[in-house]
């Protein structure tokens, strides 16, 4: 079974997302290691939202870097009418669909990029949270590889205060117990 390790990445406030993206909560220290990960993967997962933002650049567009891997869509309705609008915006992702159930065997089946040793393929997922928690919750062995911006960020819907806040964040010590990892920070 291919290994399979979910990136995300969050503020230290708990928001994946700023103005409905996670490249406000990125930062470029995040965004090299991201991009680094997925530069190995031989497969990539993404969900519906991303796959259909017309923002974002094509993953394995023609002469990128990523041109030969194989990018899947998962989603848990109907593949056909989602297929049909990825192939309308010129993308070659390759829907699939799943259930809680079946995750862990369609994961399994994903296509990877031909130039992987067999027993050495790593399936990367780009998605945000939801997608993210079926695979951890359903994929045996998933990793979750979480990157805790230092950035304090207020967005519409944010669960603390109304007050408009961004706040940046120097890290200043790193604890561990008993699996809960402990952050200490300092304004920057």
């Amino acid at each position: 079974m291919p290994r399979l390790v979910i990136s995300l990445v969050q503020s230290i406030n708990g928001s994946f997302a700023q103005d409905g993206w996670s490249t406000g909560v990125s930062t470029d220290t995040d965004f090299r290691n991201f991009i680094a990960l997925r530069r190995r993967a031989s497969a990539l997962i993404i969900d519906r939202r991303t796959a259909l933002n017309p923002q974002l650049p094509v993953i394995n567009a023609p002469g990128k870097a990523l041109e030969h891997t194989p990018v899947h869509v998962l989603t848990e309705s109907d593949p056909a009418p989602l297929a049909r609008q990825l192939a309308e915006i010129g993308v070659d992702y390759r829907a699939q669909q799943f259930t809680p159930g079946t995750i862990a065997e369609v994961v399994a089946s994903l296509a990877t990029r031909a130039d992987t040793p067999a027993g050495e393929e790593l399936i990367v997922c780009e998605s945000g949270p939801n997608l993210a928690f079926r695979l951890l919750e359903h994929h045996p062995g998933a990793e979750l590889l979480l990157s805790i911006s230092p950035r304090y960020i207020h967005t519409e819907g944010s669960h603390f205060s109304r007050l408009p806040a961004q706040i940046d964040l120097r890290l200043i010590d790193v604890r561990d117990e008993d699996d809960q990892v402990f952050l200490r920070y300092r304004r920057a």
